[in-house]
């Protein structure tokens, strides 16, 4: 069977699949959610050989320090949070965002506030870390729509999944070259209710500047940079942690002090998303080829 073959065979059972689990793991309570997440996250790394051995590299360029041991628990828990983000979403498409939402707080919003009440408009800085979907919920709650801001998915699937997370949770989406955009795009730098909301952790098919990402240079995209730049945006950055209780936290930073150049501004952009990283590694998605290419030489 070709790769094209079954990845469509693959969405096809999906599209089954995922209905039925809204209406039974999506109804139960949290404690049963989280189970369910846990197991099937330690089924695919005991049986997804590609990406643990992908994220078993990735961590070693990362964390040389640690011993293989450390990495391979740390690998392990990598794949549950990642599932249990997933299990989390079909409860959240099951009962709504406010049930999700009690698990749900914020901390440091003082300096959003600090921002809206100087009338100075900004835009959230954060990354593919514990499921980062429900800043949007946090913001929500506190009269600020969030508008994620990207290139569009080749999946099919998986962008219609992202979307109905951005719906529930209360956020909305701009994607690169569709219709609507320019719309979306003028209220989110408005200032006025809404901010943009951007990711800059992963190697995408975007413009982007080598920078240092774990000591090793990494292709990062620079919109989020541009942006700040060329329209005189602050930059916050907000990053969702998983506590050992299941519950998640919002934290959000003081606005960066950004240098005048676009790869500067995008070098300590992702200094700020690694510090984070660090403090949270088996959070983030280490089976992402973000070394995948390197600079000439």
């Amino acid at each position: 069977m070709s790769r094209s073959h079954y990845r469509r065979l693959r969405a096809a059972l999906l599209r089954l699949l995922i209905p039925c689990l809204i209406h039974t793991v999506g109804r139960l309570p949290y404690g049963g959610v989280r189970r369910f997440g846990k197991a099937l996250g330690w089924i695919l790394f005991k049986t997804n050989r590609r990406y643990r051995r992908r994220s078993l590299e990735h961590l070693a360029i990362a964390f040389p320090e640690l011993s293989e041991g450390r990495r391979l628990e740390l690998c392990r828990q990598c794949f549950e949070h990642s599932a249990l983000n997933a299990a989390e979403a079909l409860q959240l498409f099951a009962r709504g965002r406010d049930v999700v939402g009690k698990r749900v707080t914020a901390e440091g919003w003082e300096h959003v506030e600090r921002e809206r009440q100087a009338g100075q408009r900004f835009l959230l800085l954060t990354c593919h870390a514990a499921f980062w979907e429900l800043l949007m919920i946090a913001c929500a709650r506190r009269d600020l729509d969030l508008i994620g801001f990207g290139r569009r998915s080749d999946d099919p699937l998986f962008r219609e999944l992202v979307l109905r997370i951005r719906r529930v949770t209360g956020g909305q989406t701009i994607e690169r070259g569709t219709s609507g955009t320019p719309g979306l795009l003028r209220r989110a730098l408005s200032g006025k209710g809404a901010a943009l909301v951007m990711l800059i952790d992963q190697d995408t098919k975007v413009d982007g500047v080598w920078v240092p990402f774990f000591g090793r240079p990494a292709y990062t995209p620079t919109g989020a940079a541009e942006i700040a730049l060329r329209h005189d945006i602050r930059v916050i950055p907000a990053f969702v942690a998983r506590d050992e209780d299941g519950r998640h936290i919002a934290r959000f930073q003081p606005a960066l002090e950004l240098p005048d150049d676009v790869e500067g501004a995008t070098a300590l952009m992702t200094k700020v998303t690694e510090e984070h990283i660090r403090k949270h590694p088996a959070q983030w998605v280490w089976w992402h080829r973000r070394w995948r290419r390197q600079p000439p030489g």
